[in-house]
């Protein structure tokens, strides 16, 4: 009679199965990390704002509308942007029109939050000084009507947070006919 014998597997067979496991649960783990750190909901704060003090690639030099040059005290901040933003229904384009004039001393960054519910729709990163930024992304598409909004400026002094103020202004979502928000 013939006798079956197994071999045993050899160290090669077995490192070769462990390091294809630890390949795949790199790559899966690796995924996942990238679809948590894609969304912007789930970057961890500290993270979050060192971004939002990055410089706004929106962003340009120059003004928006000639208007009447103003000396600003350090301390002071002058505040240049449209009391009633607009945007497309169905749009997320939102005409804001936030403007940091050449004569203040810092840069700041603007925020749009709902009154009504404290939802952040969007905003920008830094805008220096002698800078402008026309348009921004809301986050998401509102029906048309009017929203009260608050607007959020963070003033920054060399990267570093110094000080803020809010407004509130109104939110117009019209609907799309012959509107542009340039």
């Amino acid at each position: 009679m013939a006798t079956l014998s197994r071999k045993k597997p050899g160290v090669r067979h077995v490192r070769f199965w462990l390091l294809l496991a630890a390949v795949v649960l790199g790559i899966f783990a690796l995924g996942i990390l990238t679809v948590w750190c894609a969304s912007p909901r789930y970057i961890p704060a500290s993270l979050q704002a060192q971004m939002d003090i990055l410089p706004d690639e929106r962003a340009k030099s120059g003004t928006l509308h000639q208007r009447e040059n103003l000396e600003i005290g350090e301390g002071e901040f002058w505040v240049v942007m449209n009391q009633i933003p607009m945007v497309a229904a169905g749009n997320t384009e939102c005409s804001l029109e936030y403007e940091n004039p050449e004569s203040n001393h810092y840069s700041a960054r603007v925020n749009l939050y709902l009154k009504s519910t404290g939802e952040h729709l969007g905003g920008t990163l830094m805008v220096e000084p002698g800078s402008y930024v026309e348009t921004i992304e809301l986050k998401k598409k509102l029906s048309p009507g009017e929203y009260t909004v608050t607007a959020k400026v963070e003033l920054l002094k060399d990267k570093t947070p110094a000080g803020g103020m809010s407004l509130d202004i109104t939110l117009r979502v019209v609907e799309q006919e012959g509107y542009s928000t340039g």
